[in-house]
């Protein structure tokens, strides 16, 4: 029955693996990510293989921290975009959940009595479906967190390298006697209380990224509002003037000046047409956000054309539109000012086509060369802060199951983006709920596949006390003897 424990061990040393690339940022291609991260995981393995059949299998935890975790981490680090406390997190994070998942297999097979089966079995469904719940709930939100955010990250990494510590000095090895009470209260409050403070880590992650949006959502409106308050003010001195400007416009005519009245009440009234900033679209916070940059970027000498055509209900969160538009047009009104004076030019069109897809183009003068990341993003240093926006912009686009691409081409920066709406955003339904009626069907009859297909399997798992029962239910062989002796 060994084998059984040994086939559960290479299974789970290489979900490891699986469970840290679900989270990873390679700066490399994933092609070679992934070759260069099963070959050395590879040769870790048979390395921790070969110390098992020498000195046994409950060698692993003792050496585990030498054998597996400085060699991988070492590997993995070479391998990451990121080289700061991002990146020990995750590898901390990902270390931990599955030895998490380890000890609870082990123990689970201990209350069944021992005999690694129920250890191989459970540790072949719970490895994949842990999987699929990051990959479809935990992923996106985790990888968007990483990117938007690059401090605080050190000290949850503590809090991670202590818990990978409490387990390795808590755990019970699968073949040695477990601890005594003292020691199993000790490892059941480690293994309750690692979820928890993860969950909320990764809580607090979540609300400083919205509190970093909602701060550059309220910056954009103080822009907007700065420029709105000063062009009051000079109405209001307009205002109190216009009986002066009427007097001095009346004297004119008096005078038969018709000419200087004239170009008179022309200078006064293009001082007036300042005053009102014209929409430039119907959507309040679109015309919010363009209003604020746009004006930024006359005031920092850029010609800016556009071409809106955006209505005033959209089919958008109107935050992620905002995420897109002030990001773009901050990126673009930072690479014009590298530019000389009368070659600083902008263009921006936004428009809502037909079927609901909405496509947005900012195009800005760049006559330096801009080089572009495996991402497909600009490869600028963060000192620069030119394109870091850009990784927000990805993840709204990514939301929506849209597209996003950055290009340069002769002197020019382009952006383009295009989202699709969701199919019923006037009332987001709710997403459904996993069917627990089809997923136990399928438990089911999977497990009946299994126990007839493998009859050695079915009879090791009868001598379990607990699920002896249910597999002489699912044995047809039962009732093929029933069968035969009546």
């Amino acid at each position: 029955m060994t084998v059984l424990r040994d086939i559960s061990f290479l299974w789970s040393m290489l979900h490891v693996v699986f469970v840290f690339l679900l989270f990873f940022e390679p700066r490399f291609s994933w092609r070679t990510t992934v070759v260069l991260s099963f070959a050395g995981v590879g040769t870790l393995l048979c390395v921790n293989v070969l110390a098992m059949l020498w000195q046994g299998p409950g060698i692993i935890m003792s050496i585990a921290f030498f054998t597996c975790t400085l060699p991988s981490m070492a590997l993995f680090f070479l391998l990451s975009e990121y080289r700061d406390g991002r990146f020990f997190f995750l590898f901390c994070l990902s270390d931990t959940v599955c030895f998490w998942l380890l000890q609870v297999t082990n123990l689970l097979d201990r209350l069944a009595g021992g005999g690694y089966v129920v250890l191989l079995i459970s540790r072949l469904v719970l490895f994949p479906l842990a999987e699929y719940i990051i990959w479809r709930y935990i992923r996106q939100p985790y990888r968007g967190l990483q990117r938007e955010l690059d401090r605080g990250w050190w000290l949850f990494t503590v809090v991670g390298l202590t818990y990978y510590l409490l387990i390795m000095a808590t755990a019970a090895p699968v073949d040695a006697p477990l601890p005594d009470a003292a020691g199993m209260l000790r490892l059941g409050l480690v293994m309750l209380l690692m979820p928890m403070t993860y969950f909320a880590i990764l809580l607090s992650l979540w609300q400083q990224m919205r509190n970093y949006e909602n701060v550059r959502m309220m910056e954009v409106q103080r822009q907007d509002y700065d420029a709105l308050r000063q062009k009051m003010e000079v109405g209001r001195i307009y205002r109190h003037d216009m009986r002066h400007h009427l007097a001095a416009a009346e004297g004119l005519i008096q005078q038969k000046d018709y000419e200087g009245a004239l170009h008179y009440i022309r200078s006064l009234s293009g001082g007036l047409e300042e005053l009102t900033e014209p929409a430039r679209c119907a959507n309040p916070a679109v015309n919010a956000v363009l209003t604020a940059y746009i004006v930024q970027a006359v005031n920092a000498g850029c010609t800016v054309e556009t071409d809106l055509r955006v209505p005033e209900k959209m089919p958008f969160e109107e935050t992620d539109l905002c995420v897109i538009l002030a990001n773009a047009l901050e990126n673009a009104v930072h690479a014009c000012q590298k530019e000389a004076e009368g070659q600083r030019r902008i263009s921006l069109k936004v428009e809502l086509t037909e079927n609901r897809r909405l496509l947005i183009a900012v195009e800005n003068s760049c006559t330096e060369q801009v080089f572009f990341g495996p991402d497909g993003l600009p490869d600028v240093p963060k000192r620069e802060g030119h394109g870091l926006g850009l990784h927000s912009v990805k993840r709204v686009a990514d939301k929506y199951g849209g597209i996003f691409r950055c290009q340069w081409d002769q002197g020019r920066f382009l952006l383009r983006a295009a989202l699709i709406p969701p199919s019923d955003h006037e009332e987001p339904a709710e997403k459904p709920g996993p069917n627990w009626a089809a997923l136990a069907i399928l438990a089911a009859l999977a497990l009946l596949i299994v126990l007839n297909i493998f009859p050695a399997l079915a009879d090791a798992l009868e001598a379990a006390p607990v699920l002896g029962w249910l597999v002489r239910a699912a044995d047809l062989r039962t009732y093929a003897l029933l069968f035969w002796r009546n």
